[in-house]
């Protein structure tokens, strides 16, 4: 047997492993959206498929084929485990440990859109992912077309009450920030995690969810402002439900919708936490 053959025949497999893993958990939609689904699903069962194959070629060749020219001498073995470790390393955390979803200190970094403003927290962070904020938001365009905005406006200013999905959220978001006026009053639930600027007074906070265009590289966070006494009591990073009537209010010089909160329910993180584009290729 060819045990170079036969492991790297089963590094193929471990990778195929941990994607089969992510899948039937659902943690998948915490790495990437689903429309890159079927592209991991083509990629999953390549890597088994030639997996297999290694591994049969294992067990049929005694030895490395070669040009028998003298030019293929063996390595070093630690010099090979060290390459190997490089794939049995990530291999072995995808299988054994969960992932974790993306929080409020990410969004410091990142920034933080509120309806169709941006906060940008840390400037130190700023020349990192602005490369990453340019390449979501002109990615997201495509997302905003496939919404037939101008009827979900129609419908959003004639409800009674605001109610968020994962399907509207971002298009909601930017005709309410566009329209504050003709939303001013109007009744609001929205769901989502809790984030604080340091410059936050206690009853102030962004009610926000991360918005998904391919993967977490390109994940942006968007979500609106709201104040309330409700809100003192809670921390960054839970997850509540808000509910309570669009007012305006001003920040850092810009006009933003808010939040004027009635009522606030805490809740447990939901199975799908960020929003997607879902536009297909």
């Amino acid at each position: 047997m060819n045990n170079q053959l036969f492991l790297r025949g089963v590094l193929l497999v471990g990778f195929a492993l941990v994607m089969f893993k992510l899948i039937v958990t659902g943690q998948i939609q915490q790495f990437i959206a689903p429309k890159m689904f079927p592209f991991l699903y083509f990629a999953m069962g390549v890597l088994f498929i030639l997996g297999i194959f290694q591994i049969w070629r294992s067990d049929h060749h005694d030895h490395a084929v070669g040009c028998e020219c003298g030019h293929h001498k063996d390595k070093h073995p630690l010099k090979t485990w060290m390459i190997y470790l490089l794939f049995i390393v990530p291999i072995i955390t995808g299988l054994m440990f969960s992932s974790q979803v993306l929080d409020s200190s990410v969004a410091a970094k990142r920034g933080v859109q509120m309806g169709g403003g941006q906060k940008q927290s840390d400037p130190s962070a700023n020349a990192q992912t602005q490369s990453l904020t340019e390449s979501a938001q002109t990615e997201q365009q495509p997302a905003e077309k496939s919404i037939d905005k101008q009827q979900l406006a129609k419908k959003l200013k004639s409800a009674k009450k605001i109610e968020f999905t994962n399907e509207n959220y971002l298009a909601t978001l930017e005709i309410i920030h566009h329209h504050v006026q003709e939303f001013i009053g109007k009744e609001i639930q929205l769901t989502g995690f809790v984030y604080r600027e340091p410059d936050f007074p206690k009853g102030e906070a962004v009610i926000a969810r991360f918005a998904v265009t391919c993967c977490v590289a390109d994940a942006s966070v968007y979500g609106m402002l709201s104040n309330g006494e409700q809100l003192k009591e809670l921390k960054p990073d839970e997850w509540v439900e808000v509910k309570g009537v669009i007012g305006q209010t001003t920040y850092e010089g810009n006009i933003l919708p808010c939040i004027n909160i009635k009522t606030v329910k805490k809740v447990q993180q939901p199975d799908e936490p960020y929003v997607y584009d879902r536009t297909p290729y």
